[in-house]
């Protein structure tokens, strides 16, 4: 949640930073209000996602930054199937031309790790005791404004 900060605990110990960035597509699933297509460095910010969620409309696509291992990905993640697309790797410095291929595939490798941590760490919540405080803070949240 956004007022909890971005760093998550995962479930081997490292952390990962998540932010959102670039793009949040907003959809009302009763196809009753449109899409909101927010497009911008900080989309969550804006008055227009706010309302929109108040409003009901679910998110459909996020861009997400992500930061685990001093390493960064950026991505669009896909609601409703959880596809990536558009991920950008971190480009490999410093190495023969040889040497990037295995570096990439390496850094592929760390994203998957680090998405499927993040996946996991959403199931124990979600499934876990907690949940019900959560959905009271996200209805907090949500009334603030």
């Amino acid at each position: 949640m956004q007022i909890d900060g971005d760093t998550i605990k995962l479930r081997d110990d490292s952390e990962v930073t998540v932010m959102m960035a670039k793009t949040l597509t907003l959809d009302c699933p009763l196809g009753e209000h449109g899409r909101d297509a927010l497009t911008t460095e900080g989309p969550t910010k804006l008055p227009e996602a706010f309302r929109a969620i108040q409003a009901g409309k679910l998110p459909r696509k996020a861009g997400l930054i992500l930061v685990r291992d001093g390493l960064q990905y950026e991505l669009t993640l896909q609601a409703e199937t959880l596809a990536v697309s558009g991920a950008n790797l971190p480009k490999p410095e410093g190495i023969s031309r040889e040497d990037a291929k295995p570096a990439r595939i390496e850094g592929l490798r760390h994203l998957v790790e680090t998405l499927d941590l993040l996946y996991d760490a959403y199931g124990r919540c979600r499934t876990g005791p907690e949940w019900s405080g959560e959905i009271g803070r996200i209805r907090l949240w949500l009334n603030a404004a």
